[in-house]
């Protein structure tokens, strides 16, 4: 059996002209600049735009869509870990739980009410959920139609509660004005399977199950890219095999882009495989972020496990900005103490909100254009 790192076990289980004259020769006139293939929604723009005009209003109730392929093994009303297991279901299940989430949380974080009682300003509660058909889904999209709709795909080893509640946590912080969707894939171990033994069956399990979420996810989509609607993607770890593979396949068959930001934290997907579906991402998507980082043992642990370099540790590939995060990336601060949690946190999410506001990554807010021959195009500064 492959084995990761024997340090890295442990931690893991707890969770990229001048202008020249001379003589009196005409001077060419300069070649226009190149504008970005992506300006931001102006949607979006317009919903910031009018809840910036406005005090921000503490604790607030947010709505989260999900669509997952966790075999349902409880009540989906409770919107936990009892409602969808770590299997796999040939279909997918569609719902919306509605958090409180508090005006009093860390940026990054989540912390469920221990009790009825405990202040809603301090800790996220369940608010209330629904279960939706496919056809109930379309109609809900619809009525928010002429807002950007943010997907996010969570990685490896998270089980359902902790999806929907990281998706909720996103958007606050975001400031997120559309509907958010959590496309939930079956992640996460057994009970009593957190020994550092354990880790890599997990792993392959988890990857396994990434794999062959592909089709339902290209499905998924589709269903999108159907609609008049600008969707963004965020993207974390090994959600990367799901999302990447699924965009992949379904760029054969879309005629424009539906996508306006792609956004890929920390991927465990290897190099080369990205290198090769690169251009079709392209296709679907009018911009490609990647956020990457020399610092991310996780990333470190998988390229051991799978003998391959991945896309998460930073590798420049044309047409795709790639941002090293390593020095605001600090292990100690991670999943785990290993450097792998930054997509949640405020440094990436500040660069995320300038991102679909549609602003080149050279323009932004602490980016700095990294070094000629370097594996990476910026550098997220501290």
């Amino acid at each position: 059996m492959k084995r990761f790192p024997a340090m890295l076990l442990a931690s893991w289980a707890a969770a990229c002209a001048g202008l020249a004259g001379c003589g009196h020769a005409p001077v060419k006139p300069p070649e226009p600049l190149t504008p970005p293939r992506y300006y931001g929604s102006d949607a979006l723009r317009k919903d910031l735009g009018e809840l910036l005009k406005q005090p921000f209003s503490g604790t607030q109730s947010v709505d989260v869509i999900y669509a997952t392929n966790r075999a349902v093994t409880g009540d989906p009303a409770d919107c936990d870990d009892t409602s969808f297991g770590i299997t796999l279901s040939d279909k997918l299940s569609y719902g919306v739980c509605t958090f409180n989430v508090p005006k009093r949380h860390q940026v990054g974080s989540f912390e469920l009410a221990p009790n009825p009682r405990a202040d809603p300003h301090q800790y996220y509660r369940l608010l209330n959920s629904a279960t939706l058909d496919p056809a109930g889904l379309a109609e809900l999209l619809r009525q928010k139609r002429g807002s950007d709709i943010l997907v996010f795909i969570h990685g490896f080893n998270v089980k359902f509660q902790e999806a929907v509640l990281r998706a909720a946590q996103i958007a606050y912080d975001l400031k997120f004005q559309g509907p958010v969707i959590l496309f939930s894939w079956p992640a996460g171990a057994e009970e009593g399977m957190f020994r550092g033994a354990m880790v890599t069956r997990t792993y392959a399990e988890n990857l396994g199950n990434a794999l062959k979420t592909v089709p339902l996810a290209q499905a998924f989509f589709g269903d999108l890219a159907a609609s008049s609607q600008t969707v963004h993607v965020m993207v974390h770890s090994m959600g990367h095999q799901v999302t990447l593979r699924a965009l992949a396949q379904l760029s054969q068959s879309t005629e424009r882009p539906f996508i306006g930001e792609l956004i890929l934290n920390a991927p465990d997907f290897p190099v080369k495989d990205f290198q090769k579906v690169a251009p079709q991402l392209q296709k679907v998507a009018g911009r490609v972020t990647v956020y990457c980082s020399y610092n991310d043992n996780a990333i470190a642990a998988s390229e051991s496990y799978n003998k391959s370099r991945r896309m998460g540790a930073c590798e420049r590939v044309p047409g795709t900005d790639m941002i090293n995060v390593g020095e605001i990336d600090a292990p100690t601060l991670g999943v785990g103490g290993l450097g792998h949690g930054y997509y949640s946190g405020r440094p990436i999410l500040t660069d995320i909100f300038q991102a679909l506001l549609g602003i080149p990554a050279e323009k932004r807010l602490f980016i700095r254009k990294s070094e000629p021959n370097s594996t990476e195009d910026y550098y997220l500064r501290p």
